[in-house]
């Protein structure tokens, strides 16, 4: 386990795997991830998150079809484009595999969210169900993600299971005053952690006005 990296390394090296062994990861590792997940702020520290870790074979499974249909319709026939070298390709040869081997991952992660209208939306609007409050669960997501890095864990953020969420809330009794935000499978990875490429922040970042990437005399 790679618990010694310094943060700067670990955010530098928080590749997604898909590709994951079937081993089981102990109970002890999985909690210890989700309680980083909830070291997150949230406003006025709500913390309205709340995980269903799927481990059962039949729930893996029945999880598995409805993940492999919904890339189907969405993408078609991934795998005829995986054999390519490019980076798109080895990314859909990455994703080819995780949807054949979903219900061999040791752990599904669904990380839910309460739903809360934002801010933006008048009351007179506010018909219907609330969208999960995604500005809180994300953080939330990001450090069960370090955590799982941290600990030698592989893991990949998916919303393919939007979808199929409302079966997805009915198999798993999932009430309606939450919504499934992230789906992460979680497991040992078959392949190698490394430094994830990224343009430079300061090729993305602006001063003061949109377009203008000098800071001027208030930096130094």
């Amino acid at each position: 386990m790679d618990v010694n990296l310094s943060f700067f390394d670990l955010v530098s090296n928080v590749r997604s795997m898909r590709r994951l062994k079937p081993d089981p990861i102990p109970l002890s590792a999985l909690r210890k991830v989700l309680q980083a997940g909830v070291q997150a702020s949230s406003g006025q520290n709500t913390q309205p998150w709340k995980f269903v870790a799927i481990t059962e074979p039949k729930a893996k499974h029945w999880f598995a079809e409805r993940y492999r249909a919904a890339i189907l319709s969405r993408f078609g026939k991934v795998n005829e484009y995986a054999d390519s070298q490019s980076s798109m390709g080895r990314q859909l040869k990455a994703l080819t595999y995780q949807m054949d081997h979903m219900q061999e991952f040791p752990v599904l992660l669904l990380i839910c969210g309460q739903r809360d209208w934002p801010f933006k939306v008048p009351q007179s609007e506010r018909v219907g169900l609330a969208p999960p409050n995604y500005g809180a669960v994300y953080p939330c997501t990001q450090n069960i993600l370090l955590a799982c890095r941290a600990l030698g864990l592989g893991a990949a953020l998916t919303t393919m299971h939007q979808v199929f969420e409302q079966e997805l809330h009915e198999y798993f009794e999932i009430p309606d005053e939450f919504g499934v935000v992230v789906t992460m499978p979680i497991g040992y990875p078959l392949g190698k952690f490394g430094t994830v490429r990224r343009t430079p922040a300061e090729e993305k970042t602006f001063f003061n006005r949109w377009g203008n990437s000098e800071p001027g005399e208030t930096l130094r």
